[in-house]
């Protein structure tokens, strides 16, 4: 409320004397924006007494597009001419409120809006007190993406400014995220060529790192293999670096950390290719990919880094894999791997499940959708919501019924809990599903999309405002949606 009055207080002290619309002008052209202003910031209005009745819309006006300089008003009058004095200039906004306009601000677009303004706005909203990270943004086919708002829908489509080289080509799609780092590969020529390139891009810095191809024919360095053991399972998990050969076509992958954080960020990618699967790791520094395969890898469901190990969901065996990984002479590699026995309730009318892997408040979550006998999200009986306790062994899987408020976000290839407390109008308890395969007939809508109410157990439809064609690819191929949660 403090910060609210100084608003107040501030806003009536500093008013532009000239219209916000020659933000979007400069000299000399005539009064002509070469760059269109664009549609006002919407401002979600705080809670409290006294809070409907606030009108933010004098700074929604303001957040036009413009260059790094900030666009002056034309020259007031001086002083003995008759005319008025000169006022402050847009750039001259204090600092407090454009923290307070940037707190403000749920949604990753409507940030970059405000630092986009000019340097001023930029340096002032990056140096007050972070803000909590916006709200999820939905990555469709063509590197479009749809924003997700407060009161759960999604807005329209817009494209990401990434380099042109990167994502023009029609066989470039994306398969994995981490936080505002996009993981892209490229399909060689050819139907069992596997993929020829992969690569991570900031969405929003424009920075590229290319990662060891996914398919090789030669290698010049010497081949380093090791089998290990399955702890409390059968079979054997075979690891190779550098491999003369292999063929990879990446399904998943999953970042243990930001590319550009300063920590060694290791990645780790699930490749089925003619019905073969393997894991794939790499870390910066390797030449090659790390290719394990065994028995615990086919047929997976899901996979997941979680306290510097990886977790992956096998739906042959609905049993739960945990893989240590070290560092073997520069060289990521497994070092150990061990099964876990799932015993999870039985559904009455499931003939089939789907496991997703979250992590939560630092818990490890396993999502299971109980699928029933009718067509799409009916087709559901049950949504339940594991805890893992990875103290135990085995471990142990308790069902929780709320998720304290927070909501958790799930596509192929991207998920992740949120708390939904930080923004105004936001509900709790929900997960929000952006899933495929649920329809059973040959011209059905590629990729389901509903919302799971965790309090009362009841689903309704999601991102209805999408349309199908943003699920294909240009060749009509489907592309997983993929789910991208910037940090600021």
């Amino acid at each position: 409320m403090e910060q609210e009055a100084l608003f107040s207080r501030r806003r009536r002290a500093w008013a532009p004397r000239y219209s916000p619309t020659t933000m979007g002008s400069a000299a000399g052209d005539g009064g002509e924006s070469r760059n269109p202003p664009l549609p006002p910031v919407r401002i979600p209005r705080a809670r409290g007494h006294g809070a409907a009745s606030r009108s933010w819309a004098p700074v929604g006006v303001a957040l036009t597009r413009c260059s790094t300089k900030c666009v002056l008003a034309p020259e007031p009058p001086r002083a003995g001419t008759g005319r008025e004095p000169e006022g402050p200039s847009w750039a001259d906004l204090p600092p407090d409120i454009l923290g307070v306009m940037a707190g403000r601000l749920p949604r990753a677009d409507d940030r970059a809006s405000l630092r986009s303004v000019c340097r001023a706005w930029r340096a002032a909203a990056r140096l007050h007190r972070r803000p909590p990270p916006p709200l999820p943004l939905l990555l469709l086919s063509d590197f479009a993406f749809s924003s997700f708002c407060a009161d759960g829908a999604m807005t329209g489509t817009r494209h990401l400014p990434l380099p042109a080289g990167e994502t023009a080509a029609r066989d470039v799609r994306c398969v994995g995220s981490f936080e505002g780092w996009l993981v892209g590969v490229q399909l060689n020529k050819g139907r069992y060529f596997g993929d020829g390139r992969c690569f991570l891009a900031n969405a929003f810095s424009r920075d590229i790192f290319h990662l060891p191809p996914p398919s090789v024919s030669t290698h010049v360095l010497d081949a380093y293999s090791k089998s290990l053991p399955i702890i409390n399972g059968s079979g054997v998990l075979h690891c190779t670096v550098n491999a003369a050969e292999y063929v990879m076509s990446f399904s998943k992958v999953v970042l243990s950390s930001s590319p550009d954080s300063g920590s060694k960020c290791a990645v780790a990618a699930i490749s089925v290719h003619r019905s073969a699967a393997k894991l794939a790791l790499w870390q910066p520094g390797m030449t090659s990919w790390c290719v394990c395969h065994g028995g615990c890898i086919s047929k997976f469901s899901d996979i997941a880094f979680f306290q510097g190990k990886i977790y992956m969901f096998s739906k042959l065996t609905t049993n739960l894999f945990v893989f240590d990984i070290a560092e073997d002479d520069s060289d990521l590699m497994v070092s150990r791997v061990e099964r876990c026995v799932t015993e999870l309730p039985a559904v009455k009318d499931s003939y089939g499940q789907r496991w997703n892997i979250v992590e939560w408040h630092g818990k490890l979550l396993l999502v299971v959708t109980h699928l029933g006998g009718a067509e799409g999200w009916h087709n559901i009986c049950k949504i339940g919501v594991f805890e893992v306790d990875l103290s135990t062994n085995p471990f142990r899987f308790t069902e929780i019924n709320s998720l304290d408020g927070d909501c958790i976000f799930i596509s192929p290839c991207s998920s992740k809990s949120l708390r939904a407390g930080y923004y105004d109008g936001v509900d709790g308890d929900l997960i929000y599903f952006i899933d495929g395969g649920l329809y059973t007939a040959k011209n059905a809508p590629p990729f389901d999309k509903f919302v799971y109410n965790m309090r009362d157990g009841t689903m309704a439809p999601f991102a209805t405002e999408i349309p199908e064609h943003n699920l294909r690819a240009q060749d009509g191929r489907l592309m997983n949606p993929t789910w991208l949660f910037p940090s600021e």
